[in-house]
């Protein structure tokens, strides 16, 4: 485990013993997770497809490759995994996060936040994102609709606040209908 304060970051992923170059912008990876979750494609394209984030060389055990990839994804070198799990599918495999529909939410918590346009920063390195994501305050939008989706109705005796919240999780779920933001604003000022 690597501290990101002061080490440098990774590059590379090991496979079998030797290191090979990896591309590392959160752009690429947000991608990553795009092409993981299109339905489109069986679990073999995703591994093929996932060897085009190496850069130089493709290792030959394509098999420890791709986990060495879902690996770098994960921060796992960075993180201790009991931190990781739990982190955005904690609701019985129901995704709470979605770079794709939540997208509008993380440009805005990084501007509000931390003054980063992520639209127009040249580079930043997979596992910083991951770092300033996750530790971005729990009163941006993007951390609400997270912590609403994580939110187990069985938990809520209170059967009004459970109505109240069915109502928010149905607004926050995805896909769903384009909701503006006067009913979200409303829906979040219950």
């Amino acid at each position: 485990m690597i501290n990101i304060l002061f080490e440098e970051l990774p590059d590379t992923v090991e496979v079998s013993g030797k290191f090979y170059k990896i591309t590392t912008d959160f752009r690429d990876w947000i991608a990553f997770f795009d092409m993981m979750s299109d339905s489109e494609l069986d679990q073999k394209q995703k591994m093929l497809t996932a060897l085009s984030w190496f850069t130089e060389e493709i290792p030959d055990n394509l098999t420890e490759a791709y986990k060495a990839l879902t690996d770098f994804a994960s921060c796992s070198g960075m993180k201790k995994t009991s931190e990781n799990q739990g982190k955005n599918n904690s609701n019985s495999g129901v995704p709470t996060l979605s770079w794709l529909y939540d997208s509008a939410y993380v440009l805005g918590a990084f501007r509000q936040v931390y003054d980063i346009d992520l639209i127009r920063v040249d580079f930043m390195h997979w596992w910083e994102f991951s770092a300033l994501f996750e530790a971005l305050p729990e009163d941006v939008p993007i951390k609400k609709r997270i912590a609403y989706r994580q939110i187990r109705l069985s938990d809520i005796k209170d059967k009004e606040r459970r109505k109240q919240i069915l109502r928010i999780k149905k607004a926050v779920s995805f896909p769903h209908e384009p909701v503006s933001a006067q009913k979200i604003g409303e829906i979040f000022s219950m």
